[in-house]
């Protein structure tokens, strides 16, 4: 089986997952190809192969960069399709909202994976136990939804429809995000910020310009996922007067690797 399997990730939690399903898939004779979402189109999977999503769950619905490459997904034609995602709370029953999404544009879903992995969010201190335990289940889940998908025995849950609708409709009119950055204004610190401009480069959303070769953010344009102040090797940016502690779940190199 050929998989095209498509990735968004902020800090690393739902890449290091979407690794583990395709590492597993592989090891069972699958041929798995993994993409970024940004930059790709969906046109790259051919009519014989099985389409794979992994996001994060955001808002209990997820980031418009996501929404965004899901409503320009080609036509399925009665291709199968997975999605993989990762909260660090709950999901909201957003898993029915995104099979009704796709189910419109023709694709058959096979399975999903709701794992739960360490906040990004407001870390005064990070609770290594517990991200590391985190974590390992996580991975765990992943491993065993390859197996379940190899078998033909996983499944895709079709959630409550009111919740993640009212969610999904925040998110999609445009005040969810400015409402958020209220409570978490994103700002770049320039008197520690070295212009490596890895933040500029890395942004999903072009939230970040350089300006005087410095980094400055636009609010109106940031979508939160944290990828920027997650990877940024000065620790230069964050949410000021929250001297939060900086999450990643993998290094930079990994990351971009």
């Amino acid at each position: 089986m050929k998989v095209e399997f498509y990735v968004f990730s902020g800090t690393g939690n739902t890449l290091k997952i979407a690794r583990e399903v395709g590492k597993r898939l592989s090891e069972k004779g699958w041929e798995v190809n993994v993409r970024r979402m940004e930059g790709a189109t969906g046109e790259e999977a051919s009519d014989d192969s099985m389409v794979g999503l992994a996001f994060t769950t955001a808002f209990f619905s997820t980031y418009p960069v996501v929404l965004d490459f899901i409503s320009k997904l080609p036509e399925g034609k009665g291709r199968k399709i997975f999605m993989v995602t990762t909260a660090a709370g709950a999901t909201g029953g957003s898993e029915g909202k995104f099979r009704r999404m796709v189910e419109s544009k023709g694709y058959v879903p096979v399975g999903s994976l709701a794992a739960i992995m360490p906040s990004n969010y407001n870390n005064r201190t990070l609770p290594a136990e517990k991200n590391s335990k985190l974590i390992e289940a996580g991975l765990e889940k992943a491993r065993s939804f390859a197996d379940d998908l190899v078998s033909g025995k996983a499944g895709w849950r079709r959630g409550i429809p009111l919740f993640p609708s009212m969610w999904h409709w925040f998110v999609t009119s445009g005040m969810a995000l400015p409402f958020f950055y209220r409570f978490f204004p994103i700002q770049v610190d320039r008197n520690v910020c070295i212009r490596c401009l890895r933040c500029v480069n890395n942004c999903p959303a072009g939230a970040l310009v350089a300006e005087d070769d410095a980094p400055v953010i636009r609010p109106k344009l940031c979508q939160n996922c944290q990828r920027c102040v997650a990877f940024c090797p000065v620790h230069a940016i964050g949410v000021p007067g929250k001297p939060l502690e900086q999450y990643h779940a993998m290094s930079f190199e990994e990351f971009i690797g």
